[in-house]
């Protein structure tokens, strides 16, 4: 009995034994394997002339993507083992939901017009028949209402000749000026109430970001971001370009852009900013690999400073 229980265990024993050794395999398969990426463009001096080709594999190319910019047009192939996946595909899935969504839209809209139909009939109903109400009643209105209408008329001319008319004249100047005195002392205390509160956002914000705590947090936060864009530097940069557009300022701003890029962009890079023209010539090779470790270390360091966590914390509890 007891060699039947030990062999029971034994093969319990194997069974996690293989069930984290192949975890732990694929742990390592994610962290370690590189995602390895290639990039390529020409353009013969204008931007329809463009050609791009763009792709990215994992695993022994057990994972490919691949994506191609051609005379204005993009297309993308993603293969994962042994299924494919092509844009052509996805378009079709897509136009048979666009047919199902216009059909349902159809349905609903002749629905409603159906329902709109029947509240028209309804309404011009209820139309009709308070119009004969009206009618009936004016009909039966003695002659009293001119009569009264001529008393108005008499008695408003009268007070628009008199001395009232000036009266009125000027209580209507004194309400204006009035109310204008009331609005612009509404704006202005809403003004100082607004620079009040902005003032009181200012102090709060500028005190927590000049904490010690927060600034050596900040500090990490900044060394680790870049450590991590020096380890996803690409390999090899070959670019030579000669580009240019219509309005000088426009061009001059790219090359500002660009210049930021240098540090990644290595000897064998050449950019010529053209001021006089509008063209875009010349080739471009991007290639290099990315490891999921990289963004699991930039995680674990962060996890592990006290400052950060004390950051994160403040940071979630802070309300301006």
């Amino acid at each position: 009995m007891l060699h039947i229980i030990l062999l029971i265990l034994k093969i319990i024993g194997i069974i996690i034994a293989a069930i984290l050794g192949i975890l732990v395999l694929l742990v390592c398969i994610v962290l370690f394997v590189p995602f390895r990426y290639r990039i390529e463009a020409v353009s013969g001096g204008s931007a329809d002339s463009i050609q791009a080709d763009i792709r990215c594999t994992w695993l022994l190319r057990l994972v490919t993507f691949k994506a191609s910019y051609r005379a204005g047009e993009f297309d993308w192939n993603l293969r994962i083992f042994f299924k494919k996946m092509a844009e052509e595909e996805q378009t079709d899935a897509g136009d048979f939901k666009k047919f199902d969504e216009e059909v349902e839209d159809d349905e609903a809209k002749y629905k409603e017009m159906l329902e709109e139909t029947e509240k028209t009939d309804e309404g011009r109903a209820e139309e009709r028949q308070s119009v004969q109400k009206e009618v009936e009643e004016e009909s039966r209105l003695p002659e009293r209402t001119e009569t009264k209408r001529k008393e108005t008329e008499k008695d408003a001319q009268k007070e628009k000749t008199g001395p009232r008319k000036k009266r009125r004249k000027s209580e209507n100047i004194y309400e204006k000026c009035r109310q204008t005195f009331r609005k612009i002392k509404c704006t202005i205390l809403r003004l100082c109430d607004k620079i009040k509160a902005l003032s009181e956002k200012k102090e709060k914000l500028s005190a927590f970001i000049l904490d010690d705590i927060h600034k050596t947090a900040f500090t990490k936060v900044k060394k680790e971001a870049l450590r991590l864009l020096g380890r996803l530097k690409p390999k090899t940069v070959k670019a030579k370009i000669h580009y240019g557009f219509e309005d000088p300022y426009r061009t001059g701003q790219v090359l500002a852009g660009l210049s930021i890029l240098y540090p990644f962009m290595g000897k064998q890079t050449e950019i010529v900013p053209d001021f006089e023209q509008k063209i875009l010539e010349g080739t471009l090779l991007i290639r290099g690999k990315v490891h999921i470790l990289h963004f699991f270390l930039l995680l674990w360091n962060l996890f592990w400073c006290r400052e950060v966590r004390a950051t994160y914390k403040h940071a979630r509890s802070f309300e301006l």
